[in-house]
């Protein structure tokens, strides 16, 4: 009896150790595949044991998988190779007392469901659940502590993995999944990873909106975003620098385009430091008495980078921080420049609109005024941004102005007037056959009721 015993004792702590293995396999997956590489990559510059096997193992997800379900699987089996027979011999054991002929039967069928039971209980809550919470509340800590554990374990059933991959990969290909995937997210997935950062306090609204805007940033081209060309205030290569330095003055801008003739494509532009080096030159020379050089736009003429206008945002930004570039030049199918697109144009699109305090500040609304102005050339998306206006969006138009051409149908008066959500946008200025400011009013809020 007391061998018995014995025996049931070494088997209920091998149980446990079953249990515990599973446990570790459970944990060690959840761990790995939550754990953030960054994270890992952090702790293996900074020196943290279990840091670089944790890399290791990230980089093939599916042997990852393979590996943890191969242990999973093992102790699995033989929990249940094991605890089904050793809880019902044990429950057998304690109903033996009170069995007889007659209930002996009766006895053994409950006996093996509440060992069925109990070993499924403790199979999930102990092998499973609890050890894959501990995994989700700590994942660094823990990847980095099974990390080199599963990697030993890796090396011993390698061959049994091996076979494993192959024929999961064989079975994937069949089904129509190639295995391409390393655990990237698409935009909407990155959209709500960042709401759920901001609402559990990791990031400021502010952060979450301007990476949202990155996001985004690929759904962009130029023509969305440029100067359109009847608003770009050019220079011709003729002009003497009292002209450039008065146009400079009106536009506030300190970089002009500039063109051979006037209606010409611009060559290039004048950066107004090089304008005033040559303006101070030419005041020390008259002080002094000595002659100077006239001045020639040629001379001091800098080449902008020229870009088509369905070139992607993202692509632009990149071309000119490249050729350390603050604006380009936008052309269109047939060579002609239809615009101009700066590096802030590019910011702007990420973090609204940028004024400085030479900017002619918009009429903003505040607080809960039902009637302000904007330009007609300001974008759909700046009016969503800055005004919280959502119009339609469309490939025939980018601006406010643009859509209300399309509304129309013909080119606008002033007191033309389109409702749209809630809003009534009207013209209010004209300048020749562009729409220059518009009005919005919006609806007043529905009275409360007396009652």
């Amino acid at each position: 009896m007391e061998t018995q015993h014995f025996s049931y004792g070494y088997r209920l702590l091998l149980m446990l150790l079953i249990i515990g293995v599973n446990g570790f396999f459970a944990a060690a997956e959840t761990a790995l595949i939550s754990v953030r590489p960054s994270r890992l990559r952090q702790m293996a510059e900074e020196g943290v044991v279990g840091a670089h096997a944790a890399l290791s193992l990230l980089a093939n997800p599916e042997r990852l998988l393979s590996v943890s379900q191969v242990g999973l699987t093992l102790a699995s089996l033989c929990l249940g190779w094991l605890g089904e027979e050793t809880l019902y011999g044990l429950l057998l054991a304690l109903f033996a007392p009170v069995a007889t002929v007659a209930t002996k039967t009766v006895l053994g069928v409950i006996s093996l469901v509440f060992a069925f039971a109990l070993m499924t209980f403790s199979h999930v809550v102990f092998g499973e659940v609890v050890p894959k919470n501990v995994s989700l509340e700590k994942p660094d800590r823990v990847a980095v502590l099974a990390a080199p554990i599963l990697l030993v374990f890796y090396k011993l059933v390698e061959p049994f993995v091996w076979i494993i991959e192959r024929a999961a990969g064989a079975v994937s290909r069949l089904v129509g999944v190639h295995g391409h995937h390393r655990g990237a997210h698409s935009p909407e997935e990155l959209k709500y990873v960042l709401s759920a950062s901001r609402a559990d306090g990791h990031i400021t609204r502010f952060e979450e909106e301007a990476m949202r805007r990155i996001v985004d940033l690929q759904e962009y081209n130029v023509r969305q975003v440029m100067v359109p060309r009847n608003q770009i205030v050019m220079v011709t290569s003729g002009a003497d620098i009292d002209e450039v330095l008065q146009l400079m003055s009106e536009s506030r801008y300190s970089r002009l385009p500039v063109c051979e003739r006037q209606g010409e494509n611009p060559i290039g532009f004048v950066h107004v430091k090089d304008v005033l080096d040559f303006w101070a030159l030419r005041r020390q020379s008259n002080l002094r008495r000595r002659g100077v050089e006239p001045f020639r736009v040629a001379s001091i003429l800098r080449k902008a980078p020229i870009v088509p206008e369905s070139r992607p945002l993202q692509l632009v930004f990149e071309d000119l921080r490249g050729q350390n570039a603050h604006l380009a030049f936008v052309v269109d199918e047939f060579g002609t420049v239809t615009g101009l697109v700066s590096i802030e144009d590019v910011f702007e699109q990420v973090f609204g609109e940028i004024e400085d305090e030479f900017d002619l500040q918009a009429q903003r609304p505040c607080g809960h005024s039902l009637s302000f102005e904007v330009e007609g050339s300001i974008p759909i998306r700046d009016l969503e941004m800055q005004y919280g206006i959502e119009l339609p969006s469309g490939e025939e138009f980018e601006t406010l102005a643009g859509y209300l051409l399309l509304r129309l149908g013909r080119i606008p008066v002033a007191g033309d007037a389109v409702d749209y959500g809630g809003h009534r946008l009207t013209v209010i200025a004209m300048e020749f056959n562009r729409v220059s400011r518009v009005r919005i009013d919006r609806a007043p809020p529905p009275a409360a009721d007396s009652d």
